[in-house]
């Protein structure tokens, strides 16, 4: 099963912007209990690459999101990622991922972004940053990119998932309002990813 196949399983990706390497894995094993096995760590929480072999280890699906250059894709599949997931479509990314035998979901927000993302080779595109325009935004886009799968980020609390999922988004990304062990606590990002799986 590919990374995109046990991501459209899940429905629910914790996007986790963690202070360091340490509380990413805290926070990805808080996610991983309440039921969540694929998670997205990001560049920008620093020594990020430190907790990709580990949670693998873990038997998690590790993505790296907000990644901004091509060139760093083959890397973060030499570290262990199966996928990686940016809020833009840089250069090459969909071609690097293919090049290191690993998944990307480039992102976009308009209908010439997300089509021209599915153009270079995309099939899941990532639509960020959800919260502006909400699932009616989804909806319109739809019938545009009827083979366009998308994931959708940005401002979703837990409890808002649903309705993400009823326009056809084939996964929902929980990111701020999901919090971070070092931030909330590991048992309430437990408790929330558990929230936003009951939405399932």
């Amino acid at each position: 099963m590919t990374a995109i196949e046990d991501l459209a399983r899940q429905r629910v990706l914790p996007v986790l912007r963690c202070s360091d390497a340490d509380d990413a894995l805290a926070t990805a094993r808080a996610a991983a209990t309440a039921g969540c096995r694929v998670v997205e760590l990001t560049m920008s929480t620093p020594g990020v690459e430190d907790a990709i072999a580990p949670l693998v280890a873990d038997r998690l699906v590790v993505a790296v999101g907000t990644v901004r250059d091509a060139r760093d894709v083959a890397r973060l599949a030499d570290a262990g990622a199966s996928l990686v997931v940016s809020f833009w479509n840089p250069p090459g990314f969909v071609a690097a991922a293919d090049a290191a035998g690993i998944e990307a979901i480039p992102g976009g927000f308009t209908a010439h972004e997300l089509a021209a993302a599915q153009a270079d080779g995309a099939t899941v595109v990532k639509l960020f940053p959800a919260s502006l325009a909400g699932p009616g935004h989804l909806l319109a886009l739809r019938p545009l990119l009827p083979d366009l799968q998308l994931v959708v980020t940005g401002g979703i609390d837990p409890d808002g998932v649903a309705p993400w999922l009823a326009a056809g988004a084939l996964a929902v990304g929980l990111g701020s309002k999901l919090g971070t062990a070092g931030t909330v606590g590991a048992a309430e990002v437990e408790r929330r990813c558990r929230a936003a799986l009951a939405a399932v």
